[in-house]
């Protein structure tokens, strides 16, 4: 099994390629996310793991079409990152976008004539809002998710996985 830890910073996990844009110690591939395509063939990995990486990059759209690109067909792509009105969202400077529960549905979910908002086309498998410790006091997302329109950190993090249709 093939897998990537796509910016993975110094967080090395063993069975991955550990690719990142800085060359901290044992970073197998080094490269800007923002430059396309990157430096893998087509249909190469079983399972990407992109942590806390997609806030800081230009254009998500097509950096999900390189990872659609570079995934096997029904292959994984876990995707973790802060949730928009969470402090961990907003208090680095270098994140450029903010994401709700909301944000991957041009991925996976079909327009009202049943196509895809997007070419590439993913399938949720997963998605889970990691509370912080004020919303797990809430218990269940569908009291936390429209409180944490009002507040802000009763959710800390989206931890979303789609799987690759080809």
């Amino acid at each position: 099994m093939s897998r990537l830890n796509f910016g993975c910073g110094k967080n090395i996990k063993k069975g991955y390629i550990n690719a990142d844009i800085t060359p901290f110690d044992r970073v197998d591939e080094v490269f800007d996310f923002n430059v396309f395509p990157y430096p893998f063939s087509d249909s190469e990995f079983d399972e990407i793991l992109a942590d806390n990486i997609l806030e800081h990059l230009d254009d998500i759209p097509a950096v999900m079409k390189e990872l659609h690109r570079i995934s096997k067909p029904d292959g994984a792509v876990r995707i973790i990152m802060p949730y928009y009105n969470c402090y961990g969202a907003y208090n680095d400077v270098t994140h450029k976008h903010y994401f709700s529960h909301l944000s991957f549905e041009p991925f996976y979910k079909k327009d009202t004539r049943g196509n895809y908002f997007i070419k590439e086309e993913f399938e949720l498998k997963r998605l889970k809002l990691v509370p912080t410790r004020l919303g797990k006091v809430l218990l269940f997302d569908f009291v936390r998710i429209p409180l944490s329109f009002v507040f802000g950190q009763i959710i800390q993090a989206i931890d979303i996985t789609l799987i690759v249709k080809k």
